[in-house]
């Protein structure tokens, strides 16, 4: 999707509720896969058995259909949802390779008796580790696959281009030497089958999480076939994450990081790099620091101070602009764990304390406001704004907490849990290219009977999003369309 700079207004909004089911004990999980004429695809998995089922657009039940692969036999890797047909990647082991094949299956689900080898690696090579892995163009004419392996030495991501129809475009390798904690922190693929591929080098510097010291990201041409490296380092400075995103518009590759100055706790902020794939160089390199007007609406009560509140936020994804600017959305998050003591009366053992003391080990993830920066392309900011938030939870992983961004009728609409544990509030917020913000109710999901998880939401279309609910083992789907 593309954010375009024009004014608009939010759409109408038209809620629709699939009826809740009891997952089967034999299912462990699940994903919203994507939606094509089969209707909306969900996959449901667990130790024995997979399945995919479709619902129509008002979310009824209309087909489903057992896949022929035993978890113990074959583990299911990936799907991509073209209009026509599924493609399902998956790996098969032996004693001494692990394959990676593809299968297309039909609009009714049908899977194709014929599958496709893409690629195979030694076990000695594999480890216990995940193998292969397939991301997608924006618009889905490419596909890129690739399989990542360390050694002693270097890091090696091996990958291939192919288009919708499976056919081998390009293969080449990303290689980064002589660097013990590099992991490969991001990778994408673009319309024109460039790879742009960002490599972390973590120092934990004084135990904090700005714990990256580098960033490396190669780029490759597919056409010339030549790799270009660039790097975001600096003496003085410390990194937290990172975020990447090609352009559909022009062949370029966008990347955010917040930094952290190690000897001067004002010097917090963002910095951002633009790279042309043409050239697999940098075209603008530049840095956007905060300063404490930029916390003014922030409501966190932990952290007092702007530079406290500064190194919560992570950039969580990049969107271009329709002008070669782009739009970068952060959120602020961290993770403590709590210990509670506990006195225990031993009253009665013999030889035993009166009261021994124990601990209670709690998990609190905390996720607060969503901010969003316009950038120009020359790097300077066009606009900034706040959506104030503040979500708590206890060992769930913040499974209910963070945010689903949807783009319609080119307003950005952020969805989340206002306080799911008090007053079950589901709230929008709305923000249209000009930077003006505008936050409304949705619905009351503790009235209606809902738990609605954001983070595994999935936007279906220019106008579509659907959100699972969880409670227990029910599960019921929610579809929010915007006209």
């Amino acid at each position: 999707m593309l954010f375009v700079l024009l004014n608009s207004v939010a759409g109408a909004q038209t809620i629709i509720k699939s009826y809740p089911d009891k997952v089967a004990s034999r299912f462990s999980d699940y994903d919203i896969v994507g939606k094509n004429k089969s209707g909306v695809i969900v996959h449901y998995f667990g130790p024995n058995d997979n399945e995919l089922v479709t619902y129509d657009d008002k979310l009824r039940m209309d087909n489903r259909r057992i896949l022929p692969f035993h978890p113990k036999d074959v583990n299911i890797e990936s799907f991509v949802v073209l209009p026509e047909k599924i493609l399902l990647f998956y790996t098969t082991p032996t004693e001494t390779y692990q394959y990676f094949r593809m299968v297309e299956i039909d609009e009714k689900l049908n899977i194709s008796n014929t599958s496709l080898t893409l690629d195979s690696m030694s076990v000695v090579n594999i480890g216990k580790g995940k193998a292969f892995y397939v991301r997608t163009s924006p618009d889905k004419s490419k596909l890129l696959t690739f399989s990542v392996i360390k050694t002693k030495n270097a890091y090696f991501v091996r990958f291939t281009i192919l288009n919708s129809q499976a056919q081998v475009l390009k293969k080449n390798i990303f290689t980064i030497t002589e660097t013990p904690n590099v992991s490969l922190k991001s990778i994408k693929i673009n319309n024109q089958g460039n790879v742009v591929g960002v490599f972390g080098n973590e120092d934990n510097y004084n135990n904090s999480d700005f714990n990256f010291d580098k960033f490396t990201t190669l780029t490759y041409n597919m056409e010339t076939n030549t790799i270009g490296e660039q790097v975001i380092q600096s003496a003085e400075y410390s990194f937290k994450n990172i975020a990447a995103e090609v352009s559909t518009q022009r062949d370029i590759a966008y990347l955010a990081t917040t930094y952290k100055n190690n000897k001067n706790k004002n010097d917090i902020g963002l910095q951002f790099q633009v790279i042309d794939f043409r050239t697999n160089t940098v075209l603008l390199n530049a840095r956007l620091p905060f300063s404490e007007s930029s916390f003014k609406k922030t409501p966190n009560n932990v952290y007092k101070t702007w530079q406290d509140k500064a190194t919560l936020i992570k950039p969580k994804r990049i969107i271009p602009r329709s002008d070669g600017g782009f739009i970068l959305i952060t959120e602020g998050e961290y993770k403590l764990t709590k210990v509670e003591r506990l006195q225990t009366n031993t009253y009665g053992y013999y030889n035993a304390a009166p009261y021994m003391s124990s601990a209670r080990y709690i998990d609190q993830n905390h996720y607060y406001d969503i901010q969003v920066f316009s950038i120009n392309k020359d790097g300077t900011l066009d606009w900034q704004a706040t959506m104030p938030k503040s979500q708590v939870s206890e060992n769930d992983e913040g499974y209910y907490s963070s945010f689903a961004m949807f783009e319609a009728n080119n307003v950005l609409k952020f969805l989340y849990n206002e306080d799911f544990y008090n007053i079950g509030n589901f709230v929008e917020y709305n923000i249209n290219p000009n930077g003006q913000a505008k936050r409304l109710s949705v619905l009351n999901s503790e009235k209606q009977g809902l738990v609605i998880v954001p983070l595994k939401a999935r936007q279906l279309d220019g106008n579509t999003i659907i959100f699972p609910s969880e409670q227990k083992r029910t599960l019921q789907f929610v579809m929010f369309k915007y006209d």
